[in-house]
């Protein structure tokens, strides 16, 4: 049969996958892979789930779609209210995933600058190397290099900072031996702009695939939220990949202490079963546009009832069956292991991440953390050799200042295995000694 599929990628023959069972996924000749990144660490839950199959199936016989423009479902009632209690934010508004979800927070904090009479605060601000999405407005706020340049005409720019990510310090600094300064170019961009003209700054809790699982030092948010109250500076934090129970908490700034007043959710809270995204707000960011009477905001498929009942399902799954634990541990010894690995591999210079959230990044020179040239396709090599070992990874890519570095994301779904975090291991080990042969 002809393939009409337009691909991401034209250079690389992906396995045609037709089935998946907990971990694992297979392809059409019965060939099994470990998922070893879910997707695009998306999915929370195993494959193949009864009950969750189930959930789907009854919420389509019932009530498949409504729009939020005509009717507010019970089920909307009801997710929302599961929502504040997992994450102690007030106000939901669904999306069919992450990039709308961004677009309806950026949204919300212009409508609440505006309702508030201060309608100067237009700017967002975000960090080089992050990335929110892949609409044009997403990709002006991102600051993902790669995936932006060929849209250039397109974007916008705000503003960005340097990102807090340690092992290739924009600063020259160590990690714990600085005073974040990455944290305090935050108030610079600020001051730079004007504070009367900046609405909010928005970040990923814990970096994604463009800085590669990149976990700040505890201190940053704090200042970060520091700098944010003083210019009256909205706090939007991008929990799409690491939130929803991804690094053992549901919302990853728990880790920091740190409460957001916009938070973006998608991926995991939809366990891999249904497409699915949230912003949630503070009573107080909801009070002065719900004063005003209305929000122009919102897509088509938002809030539907087989969202809904999805995201409550996979909330009770992760709950009953202590996954959040699982996480934790699971994510423990999956980082252990890697760091094992270092011990071994030449190229295996830096493992980082918190949860089932891990980034292995491969270097030219431990020692001075020098990157590949892009023309050695490092990356590239590693994944396919992964996938020959049977096992499906997330690939990163320019984590050194956005032109050179070579990484993946490791993070299986929440209810893998002691035995299966160690067969994890033991691929990447085996992947990684076939890359080095290629190219050292």
């Amino acid at each position: 049969m002809e393939n009409h599929v337009f691909k991401n990628n034209w250079k690389s023959d992906t396995p045609k996958i037709v089935r998946g069972k907990g971990i694992y996924l297979y392809d059409k000749d019965g060939k099994g892979y470990i998922d070893g990144s879910s997707g695009s660490i998306s999915s929370s839950l195993a494959h193949g789930r009864v009950d969750m199959a189930e959930t789907l199936r009854k919420q389509a016989e019932t009530l498949a779609y409504v729009t939020r423009l005509t009717s507010i479902t019970p089920l909307y009632e009801e997710v929302s209210s599961v929502l504040a209690d997992n994450t102690h934010m007030d106000r939901f508004f669904l999306t069919s995933g992450g990039s709308e979800a961004v677009e309806v927070a950026t949204k919300i904090a212009l409508s609440y600058q505006r309702y508030r009479e201060k309608p100067n605060k237009t700017k967002i601000l975000s960090r080089w190397l992050s990335y929110h999405g892949c609409t044009s407005h997403t990709m002006s706020i991102g600051g993902n290099v790669a995936r932006r340049s060929d849209y250039i005409s397109q974007l916008t720019e705000d503003g960005h900072i340097a990102p807090p990510l340690c092992y290739h310090c924009w600063f020259g600094k160590e990690r714990n031996s600085c005073n974040c300064e990455c944290a305090e170019a935050l108030e610079t961009e600020i001051l730079m702009h004007g504070p009367e003209n900046i609405a909010g700054f928005i970040f990923e809790t814990i970096g994604g695939s463009t800085t590669g699982a990149a976990t700040p030092p505890l201190e940053y948010y704090k200042k970060i939220r520091e700098i944010c109250d003083k210019y009256d500076v909205l706090v939007i934090a991008d929990e799409i990949m690491c939130g929803y129970g991804r690094t053992g908490k549901m919302l990853a700034l728990e880790h920091y202490g740190i409460k957001p007043d916009i938070v973006v959710l998608a991926k995991s809270m939809g366990g891999g079963y249904f497409p699915v995204g949230a912003v949630g707000t503070t009573e107080e960011v909801a009070a002065p546009i719900k004063a005003h009477g209305s929000f122009m905001g919102g897509y088509t498929w938002g809030s539907n009832p087989i969202a809904c009942a999805t995201v409550i399902q996979t909330t009770k799954i992760i709950h009953s069956e202590n996954l959040l634990e699982n996480v934790t541990n699971m994510g423990a010894l999956l980082k252990s292991g890697l760091e094992d690995l270092m011990k071994k591999h030449p190229t295996l210079g830096d493992v980082r991440g918190i949860g089932l959230m891990v980034c292995t990044e491969f270097v030219k020179d431990k020692n001075t953390r020098e990157s590949f040239d892009p023309e050695v396709n490092f990356t590239g090599k590693f994944i396919n050799n992964a996938r020959e070992e049977g096992l499906l990874l997330n690939a990163g890519s320019k984590y050194n200042k956005g032109i050179r570095g070579d990484g993946a994301l490791i993070g299986p779904c929440f209810e893998v295995s002691k035995e299966e975090i160690e067969i994890i291991v033991d691929r990447v080990d085996k992947a990684l000694s076939n890359t080095e042969k290629e190219v050292l």
